[in-house]
């Protein structure tokens, strides 16, 4: 294929990636006035000079998911580019257009997904009664838009947003919204030359799946790999779908009932685990009872009785986290190798995901490095499903949450052990002083 046909081809592509539906009902005049003012924000957004590009991408955002559209539009053929990631040292014209599509987008790396995210819900809410479609909502520690969120943000955005598949599924059928649990908490490791070093520490996010209502139908904790992602999503649609017109009462015996059909389809999916290593594994009811994580003492959960909820991102934010401690971090409660229990050669890391990490890594070879990312999300995602999704379908059977802050606040505090009460995220223990003097 010639080179210029498939730069050409790449353009469209990124094009298709970035559309969305716009508003209707306007008149042509009107139309062509507002997609004029977009052309010119667009070009402004990737001006030199700071101060102009700001205001054009403030403008931007405001102006929803069209205002992506349009930015899109005007640099097709630059994010095309950027999107393939030739491994090339990033210029200052390659940089300010990332940094345009992060600020409009609501995302970083939002060149690789094309999606757009909301950062007011009840304005997610009225675009999907728009669209009828349903609410994907991502709560979060820091800002899914900066390149220090909370590391299973980071994952998502660089592992499962980026997936083609995943990608495609998010803007047809959901409406994607973003907020903040907290700040995420950092370590900076100063080398004494001028270089710091800094790296986030604790912290763990959860999608929520919302009907156009505002009512939440499920929640997705913790890191998903994007097979599992795509999949879990589709078991919460169906479930919104045989909901969706009751209210009340009636609204909620719906939702435990599918909520126990999904606990039913779990269990079956251990056993046949349990039928391929025997007696390696627990049964189901032995798994139940290992999955609550054992919190002692009074007071708040540790950070590192947090951090051992987690596993991809237990391995860069643990070794840290047991200096700053002086404790080693526990490992996963169950005492199973989820690892050992995903199919390696079933892993599949989409092009556009390659091209990512070739970009954000600086090395042109990421094929191990994406395969060990693949093995470690396909693993949490097994393991979240068959133990915090597995708690979150019993909460929903005992005593259905689905209003946002209700459930939000039992998933911050029984699943990933990290109450909003706690403002020190389990970091600071009551029962040692350092000779610091304490800031309240």
């Amino acid at each position: 294929m010639p080179r210029t046909l498939a730069r050409s081809i790449l353009a469209a592509l990124a094009l298709v990636a970035f559309t969305v539906s716009g508003p209707s009902g306007r008149d042509a005049s009107t139309a062509r006035a507002d997609d004029d003012e977009l052309h010119a924000l667009a070009i402004r957004a990737v001006d030199a000079d700071a101060p102009t590009a700001e205001a054009a991408l403030t403008a931007l955002r405001s102006r929803g998911a069209s205002g992506l559209a349009a930015l899109a539009r005007v640099h097709a053929a630059d994010l095309a580019t950027l999107r393939d990631a030739p491994t090339l040292p990033p210029s200052p014209e390659t940089e300010r257009l990332r940094h345009a599509v992060d600020r409009v987008s609501g995302q970083r790396d939002g060149h690789a997904s094309g999606l757009y995210f909301h950062s007011d819900l009840p304005a997610a809410l009225a675009e999907a009664r728009r669209r009828h479609v349903s609410v994907l909502s991502l709560r979060m520690l820091g800002h899914l838009d900066q390149e220090l969120s909370c590391a299973n943000s980071r994952y998502f955005r660089t592992l499962v947003y980026s997936d083609p598949a995943v990608a495609q599924m998010l803007r047809e059928r959901f409406v994607l919204h973003v907020s903040m649990e907290r700040e995420a908490p950092t370590i900076t490791i100063d080398m004494g030359d001028g270089r710091t070093m800094v790296r986030t520490i604790t912290g763990n996010s959860v999608h929520y799946v919302i009907d156009a209502e505002g009512r939440v139908v499920d929640a997705l904790p913790g890191l998903y790999s994007p097979t599992e992602f795509t999949r879990a999503l589709e078991a919460s649609l169906t479930m919104n779908t045989a909901c969706a017109a009751r209210h009340g009462a009636e609204y909620d015996q719906c939702l435990g009932r599918v909520h126990q059909e999904a606990l039913v389809a779990l269990r079956a999916r251990w056993e046949t685990l349990r039928s391929s290593f025997g007696d390696q594994l627990p049964t189901w009811d032995a798994l139940n009872a290992r999955a609550a994580p054992p919190v002692a003492g009074r007071g708040a959960p540790s950070a590192r009785a947090a951090m051992a909820e987690t596993m991809s991102k237990m391995m860069v934010e643990a070794p840290l986290l047991d200096t700053f401690a002086r404790t080693p971090t526990p490992q996963p409660y169950e005492g199973i190798n989820w690892p050992r229990l995903v199919n390696v050669y079933a892993i599949s890391v989409a092009p556009t995901t390659l091209a990512l990490l070739r970009l954000k890594s600086g090395t042109a070879d990421v094929a191990t490095l994406a395969q060990e990312l693949g093995r470690n999300a396909s693993a949490d995602s097994l393991r979240n499903e068959l133990t915090m999704h597995r708690r979150v379908h019993a909460w929903y059977i005992e005593r259905p949450t689905h209003a946002f802050e209700d459930m939000n606040t039992r998933v911050y505090t029984e699943l990933f052990l990290t109450p909003a009460s706690d403002p020190w995220l389990g970091l600071r223990a009551n029962d040692v002083w350092d000779a610091i003097e304490t800031v309240h």
